[in-house]
């Protein structure tokens, strides 16, 4: 029996469903396309590894940044190099495959890999099992991290923790880190045993200070705006000073936490209190001194004066010689008066900064010793120019006068010259005065800065020892310190540094 012919109508109706099967082919291979460029582009432009091998090893494809971290071409690669070839430990190769044929896939499993060039990296590996179209095993496919960089940072990162635990375990003060609001994060043991409780979570200002609202000498706003702050207060609690030092804390999630380290002054600023008293009355009893020696001692060389004009004929050659030494000592000790009043002044009187020119204070100087350079036939030498410089002028001509009287007084019969040399570092205006007298041994040089220290030399010349002592206590004064330099038997040379940032003010 013959089939019936299908009509027209039934034709008609069947390649419209070809035809709509055709159509929806073609939309699955387009989408099956546009998935294996999105996959191709994904698997190229990654920043981590991401690789296929076969099971026995062999490189089968690998991303641009795989080459790149192992340093190799594709041609060197793909479908040549064996897998084991980038492990330090090859064996790790059948570690890894028994893994991961027993559980399919892994994540993150740790291994250490080597580039061409022989450097070790750590890695993490993720990966998974690649089937072949008839479902057996071809190889493995996964993602490869170098987290050697990250390792060490975490490694870092441990250790500074170890020692910052260890330094505030050894700090002999209180610590506690607070939030920006205001709760206590942590508390170091000694602050615990100072409040009794350990007050993590509560209120820094009712737990630490036993207030009801923020402390008028909070500081956590200047802290959280990277500002370290440090000061000097006063415990209402029970009294005692503490030195306080607040350093922000930057978290790793980007919070900042306010640290406060306090160490108890308590005993230092009694001891400053006590010796401020005692310094008062050391200056109150030296200025007492000081008017008491001066004023017998100008009626000694008074009546000594007046006992020579009168009576030297009347009196023999060792009366004459004694009035002379009366004389000498009475002037001696006017001279010391002046002196430790001068050296008082210059650790007690505030200085008076301002743009000075050099040139001008070592004129004054050389007219002031002009007849003495003369009659000895000195010769003196000081730079052509000096530039302007911040300084007190009367503490600048004092370190110039003190230097060259030294000179003078102690470079002996063989003192033929005087020079005076200026040098300019970064830091520091350096005055220097040279002679070529009597040098000094090298063990006195460190004690000539001493008060009522001398020059080995100065046997028979009148001096008070305290000259060298204002020049060191002014170049402290200026930020600045004092250098000798001996050349051993004949020369010596004082250096003189003054700050050239003096707190406040610029250098000229």
């Amino acid at each position: 029996m013959m089939a019936e012919k299908p009509t027209y109508e039934e034709l008609k109706k069947r390649v419209k469903v070809l035809e709509e099967e055709a159509s929806e082919g073609k939309l699955a291979k387009k989408a099956i396309l546009r998935t294996e460029e999105r996959y191709r582009t994904l698997f190229d432009e990654s920043r981590d590894v991401i690789c296929i091998t076969n099971r026995d090893g062999i490189f089968v494809d690998i991303n641009q940044a795989g080459l790149e971290l192992f340093g190799y071409t594709r041609e060197e690669m793909i479908g040549k190099l064996d897998v084991r070839q980038i492990y330090v430990n090859p064996e790790e190769r059948d570690r890894f495959r028994e893994e991961i044929e027993k559980k399919t896939a892994v994540k993150n499993f740790p291994m250490k890999l080597k580039k061409q060039s022989g450097e070790v990296m750590e890695c993490l590996i993720s990966s998974s099992i690649h089937h072949s179209p008839d479902g057996k095993i071809f190889g493995y496919q996964g993602i490869i991290r170098d987290v050697t960089q990250y390792n060490q940072a975490r490694k870092a990162l441990q250790e500074s923790e170890v020692r910052y635990r260890a330094m505030v375990g050894a700090f002999d003060g209180f610590i506690y880190i607070c939030s920006r609001d205001y709760r206590v994060e942590y508390m170091n043991q000694r602050f615990i045993e100072r409040t009794g409780h350990d007050a993590t979570g509560e209120l820094c200002y009712k737990a630490l200070h036993e207030r009801d609202s923020i402390c008028p000498w909070c500081v956590n706003d200047r802290v959280f705006q990277a500002e370290t702050v440090r000061w000097e207060i006063l415990s209402p609690k029970d009294e005692h000073w503490f030195y306080v030092v607040n350093t922000p804390i930057r978290h790793g999630d980007g919070r900042v936490s306010k640290q406060s380290m306090m160490l108890d002054i308590t005993d230092r600023k009694e001891m400053e209190e006590t010796v401020q008293k005692s310094s008062e009355k050391i200056k109150q009893f030296a200025y007492s001194v000081s008017h008491d020696l001066k004023s017998p001692a100008v009626g000694i060389y008074g009546l000594a004066k007046l006992l020579r004009r009168r009576y030297q004929d009347s009196l023999d050659e060792k009366g004459n010689a004694c009035c002379d030494q009366i004389l000498r000592a009475a002037e001696q000790i006017v001279s010391l008066v002046e002196q430790i009043n001068m050296y008082i002044s210059t650790k007690e009187m505030p200085l008076n900064v301002e743009k000075i020119n050099p040139k001008e204070i070592l004129q004054m100087t050389k007219e002031e010793f002009s007849a003495q350079l003369n009659v000895r036939q000195i010769r003196w030498s000081e730079p052509d120019s000096l530039p302007e410089i911040c300084a007190d002028r009367l503490c600048l001509l004092r370190i110039l006068r003190n230097l060259v009287d030294n000179a003078l007084k102690y470079g002996g019969e063989e003192l033929t010259r005087i020079d005076i040399a200026y040098e300019e570092t970064d830091q520091f205006h350096l005055f220097s005065v040279m002679d070529d007298g009597i040098g000094i041994q090298e063990d006195f040089s460190k004690r000539i800065w001493g008060v009522f220290q001398r020059f080995e030399s100065s046997r028979g010349v009148q001096g008070t020892g305290l000259g060298l002592a204002i020049v060191k206590e002014i170049a402290e004064r200026h930020g600045g310190k004092v250098q000798i330099e001996s050349g051993g038997e004949k020369g010596v040379t004082i250096h003189v540094f003054l700050s050239k940032n003096l707190p406040g003010l610029k250098s000229g």
